[in-house]
């Protein structure tokens, strides 16, 4: 009787086991591609973990990107390239890095890619060293239109 009983709890067990897992397997999960067009200012500059912010003026560098996939830079800070051209994510659905290729070079910049929404606003967040793999400095933007 009780090898029965056995017995019948395990098949049980596996038909309602299996029955969770067709449900499972008809969950839509799209996520929607990511959308970085538009002008974004720098809120928050970090070397190493450290604010830069107060130390520099940050008011006037923006990056752009536009749909047609190009991207411009307004002033100049020290950044993963210093020229416009045109951009692409790793994944448009999950991306983990933005590559940037500057006009006229045939190199491609890979950056570490965040799109966190921090306080009901979507934020950018770029990582990258520069030269010295042990300094890394991560700008945080907001979009501005």
């Amino acid at each position: 009787m009780k090898r029965l009983s056995h017995w019948v709890f395990t098949v049980l067990s596996l038909i309602t086991l299996s029955s969770c897992e067709e449900e499972m397997s008809n969950i839509v999960t799209d996520e929607t591609a990511k959308d970085v067009t538009g002008n974004w200012k720098v809120l928050k500059l970090t070397r190493n973990g450290e604010d830069l912010s107060k130390r520099l003026d940050l008011n006037d560098f923006q990056i752009s990107f536009k749909a047609d996939g190009t991207y411009s830079l307004s002033e100049q800070l020290p950044f993963v390239v210093n020229d416009a051209g045109n951009y692409t994510l790793s994944d448009p659905q999950f991306p983990f890095s933005l590559i940037l290729q500057p006009e006229g070079e045939t190199t491609e910049v890979p950056v570490k890619f965040q799109f966190p929404v921090v306080k009901g606003k979507r934020q950018l967040s770029l990582t990258f060293s520069l030269g010295c793999s042990s300094n890394t400095y991560q700008f945080d933007f907001e979009r501005q239109n």
